[in-house]
């Protein structure tokens, strides 16, 4: 499989270098929070608050960009704690052979979503 597109998901959170990949290739996405691969303890943390410095930051440089729920999962969507995972835009029809590898080879990987021919705002949808 050959990604269209590839990031490292850093400081800015899975959200946000979602959104440069977005701008970047002229399209919208729609994200299923429930796919978001997580650390263990990190929604029962953000369910009671506990956020980074960054995150709010992250959150404010999305206004009309994204719509997304202002719950404990969706908020881990602007964290930029995420430890250098790797977030790739790949042909529908190649997905499920590449985690399938990408599990074999010991990596968690998964599909968190869908890209969409771009639209009127938000850029970034999640459901």
């Amino acid at each position: 499989p050959q990604a269209h597109a590839l990031t490292d998901v850093t400081g800015f959170g899975l959200a946000g270098h979602l959104d440069e990949m977005l701008r970047a290739s002229g399209v919208s996405a729609k994200i299923d929070l429930a796919a978001l691969p997580l650390f263990d303890g990190a929604e029962a943390l953000a369910e009671r608050g506990v956020a980074s410095t960054l995150a709010p930051a992250n959150r404010a440089a999305l206004v009309g960009r994204i719509s997304a729920p202002h719950n404990a999962r969706a908020a881990l969507l602007f964290d930029p704690q995420t430890a250098g995972g790797l977030l790739a835009a790949v042909p529908a029809d190649q997905a499920d052979t590449l985690l399938t590898a990408l599990t074999a080879a010991g990596y968690t990987a998964a599909r968190i979503g869908t890209i969409h021919p771009a639209g009127a705002n938000p850029a970034l949808t999640t459901f």
